[in-house]
């Protein structure tokens, strides 16, 4: 409710600025210098910007009414990410009037007003229409409860109550009770505390518990269909946590959306044959050229091929570009034993703390092969594979065979319940830096959470990781 009030009065918004920017301008809405096809097709550009830069700093959600100078910053990041596309696209079709506004001062003046008045919407304007829709409505108040430190606790419930629609849709307590050690132990305790009180979702504060402590207990929540969030001083060790509420050291984790349906998975299998058609497309001259390349720079074939694991634990064909000399495929003994320290902790040799994962002999990698990864080119022919619907566009990446020993428990068995993905949430905020506990409970946590607006994310933060080769190897 709160993503159909904000993004309609987002587009009004952005309506008024273009229709007051060229009233100010010329004084009327009846110009050839502007005419009303050129401000229709202005707006539906702005609009589909604002719509997906809005997904990807998750712009959308009630949670961003507790920090406004965050708030306001990213909207304003927004604006002129948005601005600079328009005017780059502007010079390269050469201004064409019939199709943008082009005149500088009724640009700048939208740029202007677009500003104030998104600022002022998403800051004031919403919350205040939106708690005023609420009361219209009789809106229940969600009864939440907080268990953990009381101190922290108290700070996180200050940090909620600061936004107005909280104040009107949340009655937050605390608990002060001990609780188990046990993951398990400690579900059926705070199950029992949400039914003694009628709770509806909770906040849990963890201390010392590891990431497979905090796994385990999340699944349970998850399991029962219990809406609720996560704070932890490990949390910010992901590079991956919620920025509305995290604070300090303790970062936080929402799971809030709920599991998809069949017709949700049936929508993004459309989407993912969408996505890959198109990238096919768009990317099969590039792939020639790098095909070009790998064959003419070293000896062997075009693609290196593998048997991954894919969801529900079904093996699959897995390609890619080949970026390493034809001898590098006879070290799977090699890669096995190192992969076996990677996961008891130990680090690539000679990478340093920044780059735990994966082992690389740079006398394997190819001149070619070296660009490939590091961009991840490599990659490119796994949208056939999208295609096929053995893999999605989104989703953990996909284990070897003889890593699958490895995930022996059941949180990390989770991530086979999805289809692997070209990119994810490991992908594009870690890569190689993450030892392998942490990196599986991002995929973890992906399970857990992922939605269309975290896949359009995930999707859209890709393209500047490629491009500056962030974390590859």
């Amino acid at each position: 409710m709160y993503f159909i009030t904000l993004i309609l009065v987002d587009f009004v918004m952005l309506a008024i600025a273009i229709t007051l920017a060229v009233l100010l301008r010329f004084g009327t809405l009846s110009t050839s210098a502007v005419p009303l096809s050129a401000m229709a097709l202005t707006w539906v550009f702005f609009a589909i910007l604002q719509m997906l830069f809005s997904m990807v700093e998750n712009l959308y959600a009630i949670r961003t009414t507790v920090n406004r100078m965050m708030n306001t910053y990213r909207t304003l990041r927004l604006i002129l990410i948005s601005a600079s596309a328009y005017i780059i696209i502007q010079f390269l079709t050469h201004f064409p009037v019939r199709i943008f506004v082009s005149s500088r001062i009724a640009i700048l003046l939208f740029l202007l007003f677009w500003t104030i008045l998104s600022v002022l919407c998403r800051i004031i304007l919403v919350p205040w229409l939106f708690t005023n829709l609420l009361r219209l409505t009789r809106f229940v108040t969600i009864s939440t409860v907080i268990f953990g430190p009381s101190e922290t606790g108290l700070r996180i419930m200050r940090a909620l109550s600061r936004s107005p629609i909280n104040r009107q849709i949340l009655k937050i307590r605390i608990h002060r009770g001990e609780l188990a050690d046990d993951p398990d132990a400690r579900f059926d305790q705070i199950r029992a505390v949400m039914k003694e009180t009628g709770a509806a979702e909770f906040v849990m504060i963890f201390d010392d518990e590891d990431f497979s402590f905090i796994a385990r207990f999340s699944m349970h929540a998850r399991r029962a269909g219990i809406p609720f969030s996560i704070f932890s001083w490990r949390i910010p060790e992901l590079g991956y946590f919620d920025p509305w509420l995290s604070f300090k050291n303790f970062g936080a984790l929402t799971f809030y959306s709920k599991e998809w349906s069949r017709t949700a998975e049936g929508v993004w299998r459309a989407m993912d044959i969408i996505l890959s058609s198109i990238g096919i497309l768009i990317f099969s001259p590039l792939m020639l050229i790098i095909a070009l390349a790998v064959k003419l720079t070293s000896p062997g074939g075009v693609l290196f091929e593998q048997s991954r694991i894919g969801l529900n634990l079904k093996p699959f064909k897995f390609l890619k570009f080949r970026s390493m000399r034809n001898d590098a495929n006879q070290k799977r003994q090699e890669h096995e034993a190192y992969f076996r320290k990677y996961v008891e902790g130990a680090a690539a040799e000679g990478e340093g703390a920044e780059k735990v994962f994966k082992q690389v002999d740079t006398t394997a990698v190819t001149p070619i092969g070296r660009f490939i990864r590091k961009t991840s080119l490599d990659e490119l022919p796994q949208m056939f594979s999208v295609l096929k619907g053995e893999m999605s566009t989104v989703g953990p990446r996909p284990c070897i065979d003889y890593e699958l020993q490895y995930y022996d428990k059941d949180w990390l068995r989770q991530r086979f319940n999805v289809k692997p993905g070209l990119t994810g949430i490991w992908q594009v905020y870690a890569r190689s830096r993450l030892d392998f506990e942490k990196a599986q409970f991002l995929d973890f946590v992906y399970v857990m959470s992922r939605s269309d607006g975290v896949n359009i994310r995930l999707i859209l933060k890709t393209f500047p990781v490629m491009l500056f080769g962030r974390g590859g190897i």
